[in-house]
């Protein structure tokens, strides 16, 4: 009777770490945004990169689909290595700013005016990146075909990702300059 137990509870066991090792599945590697330098992305929060992802423009099966001429990915290459440097040095001043505004938050009581000046330098860190990651989207445009935009969107769209969200290309939508408002609520 015992040895029927202990037999039912191995197996169970086994079952349940053989299931669990089945169900695990690998991710696809991620595809490197427009504004990584290099094409390595970094863990936020800590201080130690990722392990090193290929750079998306040199990656041999997005050239082969996007057709980029030498030219074109060494303008890209440029763009992306001249980003990259000052991507580090906004990353860190980003860090050491979080960091002195957290801790102005954390003394008792907290001085009002240290919070701000931090506050405001880091929102304009913050706003800094985010025009960096504009600019190299817009670049990038610039430099691709249309052929080879619309390619890109399918096959890396995570290159265009400029803010938390990814866009996703759908049907055509056309973009004008004139103000809309908004339809009235009923």
């Amino acid at each position: 009777m015992v040895n029927l137990r202990f037999m039912l509870v191995v197996m169970a066991i086994a079952l349940g770490v053989g299931s669990f090792g089945c169900a695990q599945s690998p991710s696809p590697p991620p595809t490197p945004s427009a504004d990584e330098p290099n094409g390595q992305t970094l863990a936020e929060g800590s201080g130690q990169a990722r392990p090193r992802v290929q750079q998306w423009w040199r990656n041999e099966s997005i050239a082969a689909e996007l057709e980029l001429t030498d030219d074109q990915v060494q303008v890209i290459n440029d763009l992306m290595t001249a980003s990259s440097g000052n991507a580090n040095q906004q990353l860190q001043r980003e860090r050491q700013l979080t960091l002195r505004y957290l801790r102005a938050l954390a003394q008792e009581p907290y001085d009002a005016a240290l919070a701000d000046r931090l506050s405001e330098r880091l929102i304009e860190i913050l706003a800094n990146e985010q025009r960096r990651r504009i600019e190299n989207v817009r670049a990038l445009r610039d430099i691709l075909t249309q052929e080879q935009w619309t390619t890109l969107w399918e096959v890396a769209p995570r290159v265009l990702q400029i803010g938390r969200f990814r866009a996703l290309r759908g049907p055509k939508i056309s973009v004008s300059d004139a103000d809309v408002s908004p339809t009235p609520a009923p």
